[in-house]
Order: C-alpha cells, then sequence, then structure tokens
C-alpha cells in the first residue's frame, strides 16, 4: 500500500543529504529511518527524539563540546584511557 508523506523542508534536507552521502535512494533512507524510529517501544522512542531535539537545539546555541573534551569526559567518568 503506498503511502504519501509531505515532509518539513529541513527533514527533506537531511534525508537528501544523507542519501547522497552514503549513495542509497531516499525512499531506502526514509525507510531505514521509519523502521529505527519504530524498533524503540512508545516510552523509549519519545525518550530518544526529546534528547536528539535537545542536543540539536543545544549546538543551535552554540553549546557544544569538541570530541576531545567529551572523550576527556568520558574517560574520567568511566575510568577509560580512550584518545580522540
Amino acid at each position: 500500500m503506498p503511502l504519501t508523506l509531505t515532509l518539513p523542508p529541513k527533514i527533506e534536507a537531511l534525508l537528501r543529504q544523507r542519501a547522497e552521502n552514503t549513495g542509497q535512494d531516499i525512499a531506502t533512507i526514509a525507510l531505514a529511518v521509519l523502521a529505527f524510529g519504530l524498533s524503540f517501544d512508545e516510552s523509549d522512542f519519545f525518550e530518544a527524539l526529546e534528547g536528539i531535539q535537545r542536543g540539536l537545539d543545544d549546538f543551535d546555541r552554540g553549546r557544544f563540546s569538541s570530541l576531545e573534551e567529551f572523550v576527556a569526559e568520558q574517560n574520567q567518568k568511566y575510568g577509560l584511557s580512550l584518545e580522540a
């Protein structure tokens, strides 16, 4: 059964960019994203979406750390010795 979705321009652009970067068809990427999202139970799915949105909002506001800072924080937090 065919299904037609109208996506916000930002989401469509992200799908197109991912398809281009991976060399896959945009429909394949959209199906993979939907399948991944639907694999979560309801509460986990919405928690994940909220966390992603918070991260995107933080990034837009310039609140983010470098990979090196993140690795150092994880090393300290978990007693690891990873390198960036």
